[in-house]
């Protein structure tokens, strides 16, 4: 992935962070929450694209991440996503040891 590439991505997934630290807060979270899926969706977009555009990505691995995207997205707009810091009820492993690494999209 290209410099500039990677920087887009990154300014979108600010974006995306800066939405949904804003939700917990907001004086009309139902406003809040429709910026933050759109500023999700946009990311998401902008995943796909990127990934379409680089010849070292498979067809099928972008066919992957699109699926993968647009579950999860679907997940977000209906709610099913909690968020959730500590070690409470329901932690997984890497919440009890701070230790949590996010799968490479591609």
């Amino acid at each position: 992935m290209s410099a500039p590439e990677r920087a887009r991505l990154e300014t979108l997934a600010d974006d995306v962070k800066e939405r949904a630290l804003e939700l917990r807060g907001a004086p009309d979270a139902e406003g809040a929450g429709r910026d933050l899926n759109r500023a999700s969706e946009r990311l998401a977009a902008a995943m796909v694209e990127s990934a379409e555009s680089d010849p070292q990505v498979a067809d099928s691995e972008v066919v992957r991440l699109r699926d993968d995207l647009a579950r999860e997205l679907d997940r977000l707009a209906t709610g099913e996503v909690k968020a959730s810091r500590g070690n409470g009820p329901g932690a997984g492993p890497e919440a009890q040891t701070g230790d949590a690494t996010l799968p490479d999209p591609l």
